[in-house]
């Protein structure tokens, strides 16, 4: 006797998300689970994403089956609210255009030049990428919120809504967390950061290699085997390149102890930062 297995039930939990647009409250709501400084540049938009918990809270989705008296999936804890929320709405996520920089170079080198400087000057430049380009400043969500392929959905759903021909982004981790390739916009990678160039030297120098500092405890008992002298000049400029890398008052207001900085310096320092570019095909 053959027994068919009843087809799983669809989750219904992602059901009750929804973007709109937001706010800089919202942005400052879930700024501080940002890993870079809470200045996004000079603001042109703020979306939001909201689950509505009146209209989907008994969702299918990670509920305990009566019968089986076990769960089948995991639902966000809606007690984790964030400081924005409200009783009906759960504020989930938040994404910040920005105003593009003037000058770029993954961004000349990704359009062929059409936004450099040289041969129409700095105001005629400057006007251009004002009308054309804006960039992906700032994606966050709240923690209790990740790992469920939202922050593609929330990048996706709203770069036809930056109201430009074109919008960019910057991503240290973009190879390791895709979301903008996933959400449709196309990576061209770089060199690693520029501003870690002094540090990785420094490390060089005293016999630190990248294998020595994949990881941040790793990275800790290489700095603390070196004798005395290179001990604190590394020390120093390690800080100095977390200073850097934060943004000067975000740091001062973290105050991340030295794991984290550590763990930072380990994730970001040899990555290879991509610049995403995505064209509006209605503009």
């Amino acid at each position: 006797m053959t027994i068919e297995a009843k087809p799983a039930k669809p989750c219904t939990l992602l059901a009750g998300v929804r973007i709109e647009r937001g706010t800089r409250e919202d942005w400052l709501a879930l700024a501080p689970f940002h890993y870079r400084s809470h200045e996004a540049g000079a603001v042109t938009g703020v979306f939001r994403m909201v689950y509505d918990t009146g209209g989907v809270r008994n969702a299918e989705c990670g509920m305990r089956n009566e019968k089986s008296k076990s769960k089948t999936a995991t639902m966000p804890d809606f007690s984790l609210r964030t400081p924005h929320s409200t009783l009906r709405t759960v504020l989930v996520g938040v994404i910040v255009f920005s105003r593009s920089p003037l000058s770029l170079g993954a961004r000349d080198r990704a359009t062929g030049g059409r936004y450099r400087t040289a041969g129409m000057g700095r105001t005629a430049a400057g006007y251009l990428i004002n009308r054309e380009l804006r960039i992906i400043s700032r994606v966050v969500l709240a923690p209790n919120w990740r790992g469920l392929g939202l922050a593609s959905r929330l990048v996706a759903e709203t770069l036809p809504l930056a109201g430009t021909p074109y919008v960019e982004a910057l991503a240290a981790m973009g190879e390791m967390h895709p979301m903008f390739q996933r959400a449709g916009m196309t990576a061209y990678p770089q060199r690693p950061a520029p501003q870690g160039e002094r540090l990785r030297a420094a490390l060089e120098a005293a016999g630190i290699d990248r294998a020595a500092r994949r990881r941040g405890a790793d990275f800790g008992r290489a700095i603390d085997a070196l004798p005395a002298g290179p001990r604190r000049l590394v020390g120093q400029e390690v800080e100095r390149w977390a200073r850097s890398y934060l943004g000067a008052k975000n740091h001062r207001a973290c105050r991340l102890d030295r794991p984290r900085v550590l763990d930072l310096a380990a994730r970001h320092l040899d990555s290879a930062p991509a610049y995403y570019l995505w064209r509006n095909p209605c503009l």
